[in-house]
C-alpha cells in the first residue's frame, strides 16, 4: 500500500515539473504569435508537445503558424491532433483546416471542413468568409454572394473588408439600390480604395445620380490619375446631365493612356 501511495505521489511529482516548462513554452508561444513572429511562436509551440503530448492547445497553435507560413501540409497534422472541449474551439479547428485546404487547391474538403465549423458555430464570420472565397476561386457566384451576406449579416465588424465585393456583385446583378448602400459602406471603411470609389461612382451613375457619381469617380481619378474607369465613368456622368464639353475632356484624358478604353467609351457616347 505504502509502495502504491509512493508511485502515486511520484507521478503527481513528475507530472507537475513537465508541467511547468510546458505552460511556460506554450505561453512563449502566445506571445511570439501575438508579435507576428510565426516561425519562432510555431517552434515554441512545437517544445511544448515535445515537453506534453497532451498540450493539446498546442497544437491548434501550432497548425494557425503553419497556416500563417504556407506550410499548409504541415497545419493539417497539427490540426487533426488538436481535440478541444467545446463547440467554438471545434469551429475554430475546422476553420483553419478550411483554409488549409484552400491554399492546397482541393475546394471540396475546404467546403466540407467550413460547413463542419458552422454546424458548430452558425453564426461564425471567419466559416462564411472562407466559404465565400472558396466558391469565388471556383466561379460558383450564387453560392460566393450567399456567404458574403452571411459573412457581413453575423459579423460585419471583421467582414468590412467584403463590402466592395459584395457591392460589385451587386452591380453585376444590377441590383443598384443594394449596390449603393454597401459601397457607401466601403468607401467609409476604406476611402482611398480606388475600386470602391469607381465600382460606387458606376452605382451612381446607373441610378441617374450623377452628381453623386462624378463626385466618387473624382476622388478615384485624384488617387490613381490614370484611373482607367475612373475617366470612363466620368465622362458617363457627364453624359447624362447632358455636359457633353465636360464628358469629351474627360475622354481626351482618358484616350491619352489607354486609346482601346476610349474607343469603347466614343462608342458609348454616341459619337
Amino acid at each position: 500500500m505504502k509502495k502504491n501511495i509512493f508511485l502515486y505521489v511520484l507521478l503527481l511529482i513528475t507530472t507537475a515539473a513537465l508541467a511547468q516548462p510546458a505552460k511556460e513554452s506554450y505561453d512563449k508561444g502566445i506571445s511570439l504569435k501575438n508579435g507576428d513572429q510565426y516561425e519562432d511562436a510555431l517552434a515554441a509551440f512545437r517544445k511544448t508537445i515535445s515537453l506534453d503530448a497532451n498540450y493539446t492547445n498546442a497544437y491548434y497553435q501550432a497548425g494557425w503558424c503553419c497556416n500563417e507560413l504556407e506550410k499548409y501540409e504541415d497545419a493539417l497534422g497539427y490540426l487533426n491532433k488538436f481535440n478541444p472541449g467545446n463547440n467554438d474551439d471545434i469551429a475554430s479547428k475546422y476553420v483553419e483546416i478550411g483554409y488549409a485546404y484552400f491554399n492546397l487547391e482541393n475546394d471540396d474538403d475546404a467546403i466540407k471542413a467550413y460547413t463542419t465549423a458552422l454546424d458548430y458555430h452558425p453564426y461564425f464570420g471567419n466559416a462564411y468568409r472562407g466559404l465565400a472565397n472558396v466558391y469565388l476561386n471556383s466561379m460558383e457566384y450564387e453560392n460566393a454572394l450567399e456567404n458574403l451576406e452571411l459573412a457581413i449579416k453575423y459579423d460585419e465588424e471583421n467582414s468590412k473588408q467584403l463590402y466592395y465585393k459584395l457591392g460589385s456583385f451587386y452591380n453585376d446583378m444590377e441590383k443598384y439600390d443594394k449596390a449603393e448602400n454597401i459601397l457607401q459602406k466601403a468607401v467609409v471603411y476604406d476611402p482611398q480604395s480606388e475600386e470602391s470609389l469607381i465600382a460606387l461612382g458606376y452605382t451612381y451613375f446607373k441610378l441617374s445620380k450623377f452628381n453623386d457619381g462624378i463626385l466618387q469617380t473624382n476622388k478615384a481619378i485624384f488617387i490613381n490619375p490614370k484611373s482607367r474607369l475612373g475617366y470612363h465613368y466620368l465622362a458617363n456622368c457627364y453624359m447624362g446631365l447632358n455636359q457633353k464639353e465636360k464628358a469629351m475632356q474627360a475622354y481626351n484624358k482618358l484616350k491619352a493612356f489607354d486609346e482601346d478604353e476610349a474607343a469603347i467609351l466614343l462608342e458609348e457616347m454616341g459619337n
